[in-house]
C-alpha cells in the first residue's frame, strides 16, 4: 500500500510517503504558523522526489486534531480535495492517537496542553483508544491518572514531534478509515465581531 501521511496541528509542517512500512520520503520542518502556505508545496516535493504521482496513492492520512484550529481545518480540507483529485482514500487521524502510537505496548495516556489552562487527554491500550479525548482543567490530570491506573504519560510538557511516518501506518492499519473531520474539544480562542447594525 503507498500511504502519504500528513501532520500540521501541531509545531511542525511534516509529510511522508511510505509504501509498506518503508519510507520512501519524508520532509519536517517546525513552525509557530505558516502551515497553510508550506502544506501543499511540501506535498509536491515529497511525491516528486519519490518519482510518485498522486495518482499512485492508495491512502491519505491526517491529524484532524485536537491542536491548532487552522491546522486542523488545513489538513482535513487539504486531504479531502487531494483525495478527491487522486482517488485515494483520506483517512483521519487524531494527533493523541498519532502520539501515542509509537507507546503502544503498553498502556499510555497522552496530555496535549490546550493553551487555556486545560489539557487535551486520552488513554490507549492495547493499540486502541480505552477513552474518549477530553479537555480537562490541568490541576485533574493527576487524578485522571490515578483513575486510570497510572499509566505511561506522553506530555503535557516536552511533547515530542508527531512522525509523518506513523500517520501513515495508523492510516494504512485503520479498517475503516475514519473521513477526516477537524476534532475540537473546546470553542476556538478567536472570536468572530459582531456585525454592526446598520440604520
Amino acid at each position: 500500500m503507498l500511504c502519504l501521511g500528513i501532520d500540521a496541528c501541531l509545531g511542525h509542517c511534516s509529510v511522508a510517503l511510505m509504501r509498506g512500512d518503508v519510507i520512501l520520503a519524508q520532509c519536517s520542518e517546525g513552525m509557530a504558523r505558516g502551515h497553510v502556505e508550506r502544506l501543499a508545496p511540501m506535498v509536491s516535493e515529497i511525491l516528486r522526489d519519490a518519482g510518485v504521482v498522486p495518482a499512485a496513492l492508495d491512502r491519505i492520512g491526517v491529524t484532524c486534531g485536537p491542536g491548532g484550529f487552522t491546522g486542523a481545518r488545513l489538513g482535513a480540507a487539504f486531504v479531502r480535495g487531494l483525495a478527491l483529485a487522486s482517488g485515494a482514500c483520506a483517512v483521519g487521524v487524531t494527533t493523541l492517537e498519532a502520539l501515542a502510537f509509537p507507546h503502544l505496548t503498553r498502556p499510555v495516556v497522552v496530555a496535549l496542553d490546550g493553551r487555556r489552562g486545560d489539557l487535551f487527554v486520552q488513554r490507549f491500550a492495547t493499540g486502541a483508544g480505552e477513552s474518549d479525548p477530553v479537555a480537562i482543567p490541568v490541576e485533574h490530570l493527576a487524578g485522571f491518572l490515578k483513575a486510570h491506573g497510572s499509566p505511561l504519560l506522553v506530555g503535557p510538557h516536552d511533547v515530542p514531534p508527531i512522525d509523518p511516518a506513523d500517520v501513515a501506518r495508523i492510516a494504512a492499519g485503520q479498517g475503516q478509515p475514519e473521513i477526516p473531520r477537524p476534532l475540537y474539544l473546546r470553542a476556538p480562542d478567536a472570536k468572530i465581531a459582531a456585525r454592526p447594525v446598520l440604520r
